[in-house]
Order: structure tokens, then sequence, then C-alpha cells
């Protein structure tokens, strides 16, 4: 079985094939978002095109996403315009190939999930914090979607005024490091300045922020096991100051395992959300996830 995958985020288009178990050719592009809608999806299928005898196409994708029949449903308009109401099964269907379309963090969730051990995988919340603040919910072994498949969206909570990814996403964070210095311009550069004091005072600040929201979910959502991701949770001092905070702001009786992705223990760079739900049989009898771990 040769799938095409592909993994369309805010900043990068990661891409690959996925046969007989094993994830392989690993590249990537801009995603180059303010070129609109059309412009990227015609890069992808040039970029399956290259593809040569390919069975499935699996896409995770930022956005919300009906992955019973492909369609961004929403989208913020501003970082791919015209995106919303894209439908991503038919776009592709010319390949004559089934098509499986879900949100990145759901995938990951998908992936994550399934790799923990048995008494974990039930109850799962995950999210990722990099250009926006993505989420997905796992009850019961599976994706929860909602009525309107925008489950998860823990990004749009309302807290301090704000919408919860103005104030955690690394965005907000790097923007916050550039008004104090300039060259501190993506989260990598702020996390190998740490040892400077007011570097370290920033982000202090930012992973309160983001302790403050995932303390509440856990309240809420009372989680076997909370993942979370995104490049800058690479980071093991950032990791730690997050999750220190959780359980200082978590009430007795809510104990929950808070870790990083596999896939970030595991050392690999390709940061495609880890996996898709990639390969749908028509039927729907058979969905296999695909992992970015390396290989």
């Amino acid at each position: 079985m040769k799938a095409a995958v592909f993994d369309i985020g805010g900043t990068f288009v990661k891409h690959g094939i996925y046969e007989d178990g094993v994830l392989k050719d690993v590249s990537s592009f801009p995603t180059c978002g303010q070129d609109g809608a059309d412009t990227l999806i015609e890069r992808i299928r040039n970029a399956c095109g290259c593809i040569t005898n390919i069975d499935a196409i699996g896409i995770c994708t930022r956005g919300q996403v009906n992955c019973d029949t492909g369609e961004i449903i929403y989208d913020p308009p501003h970082l791919i315009p015209g995106y919303t109401g894209k439908n991503l099964k038919t776009e592709f269907g010319a390949f004559g190939v089934p098509v499986a379309v879900e949100n990145d963090a759901n995938c990951m969730a998908i992936a994550e999930s399934n790799a923990l051990s048995a008494d974990v995988t039930a109850d799962v919340l995950c999210l990722t914090y990099g250009t926006c603040v993505g989420g997905a919910i796992v009850r019961g072994g599976a994706i929860y979607h909602g009525t309107n498949w925008s489950a998860g969206e823990f990004g749009m909570m309302y807290m301090n005024g704000e919408y919860y990814e103005n104030i955690a996403s690394v965005t907000r964070l790097v923007e916050q490091a550039k008004a104090m210095d300039a060259s501190l311009c993506d989260g990598r550069t702020i996390t190998t300045n740490l040892d400077r004091s007011d570097v370290h005072v920033l982000v202090d600040g930012w992973a309160k922020q983001v302790a403050e929201g995932l303390a509440s979910l856990i309240h809420i959502f009372n989680p076997a096991c909370m993942i979370i991701g995104g490049g800058i949770m690479e980071d093991e001092n950032v990791f730690n100051m997050v999750t220190s905070k959780v359980s200082e702001l978590t009430a007795p009786g809510f104990d929950v395992n808070t870790q990083c992705p596999l896939w970030q223990q595991r050392g690999t760079y390709w940061r495609g959300y880890t996996c898709a739900k990639a390969y749908e049989m028509t039927s729907k009898a058979f969905v296999l996830n695909l992992c970015s771990r390396p290989v």
C-alpha cells in the first residue's frame, strides 16, 4: 500500500510517502499562504503528481475540517485567503484514489494516543503551540469532532479578555520578544537565549499563560493524559516551565500524565503534526495512522 501524505501548516507544507509501514521521502516547501488557496492547492497537486503508482492520498491540514466530506469549514482568512470552503477530497479527486482529510491537531492526537499505553489511550487531550494554538479531544479512544466538526479548538477559549491563542501562541511570545530585542525573531532563537534574565522572565510569564489554559482543561475534562506539542515544547526548559506551573494550578484529585509527543521525545525533525488519518478505504473499514516519527 502506497499513500502520498501531506501536512498543510501555516508556515510549511510537509509531504512524504507512506509505504509498507514506512514513512519516507520526506520533504517540505513554504506554504506561502498569502498567495491564496488555489495557488497552494496547485502546488500540492504538482508534488502529488511527481509520485507514481499511489493507492491513496492523506492530508492533515490546519483549520476546521469536515473529515467526511473533506471540506475546510473555517480557516482564518488572513492566513490562506480562499481556503475556507475548499473541498480537498474534490480538489484531489482527479487522481482517482481515496482521499482522507483531517485537522492537523486531530491527526496528532490519533497517532499519539495510539502509541500510549492501554491504560491512558481512552481519554487524551492534545494541544499544539505554534502560529496558533491547536487542540484535539480523544474520548473513548476516538476523536471527538463535535456537532460541526469543530471540537477541540482550545485556542478559541476566552481568557483574561482575549482568545487563548492570542496570549498563549508562540506568535504572541515572539511579538513580545521582538519588542524587547529585534533579534529574538522566532521560538528557537528565544529558547536559545533562555539564559538571559530578561528572556527567562518573558518566557516564564508566557508559560504561566499556557499553564492556566491547560489547568482549566484538566479541570473540565479530567483526562488520563495531556500531550502538549509544537516546536517550542521541544526545549526541555520550556516544557518543564509549563508542566510545573500546570501542577501548581491543578486542584487535588486531578492527577494527569502530562507529556510531550513521542515524536519529540525520539528526536525527529519533521514536525508534521506527527501523523495523519491519512488513508481511509472507501468502505471505512481501514484507517491508517501515519506517524512522522523517525523511520
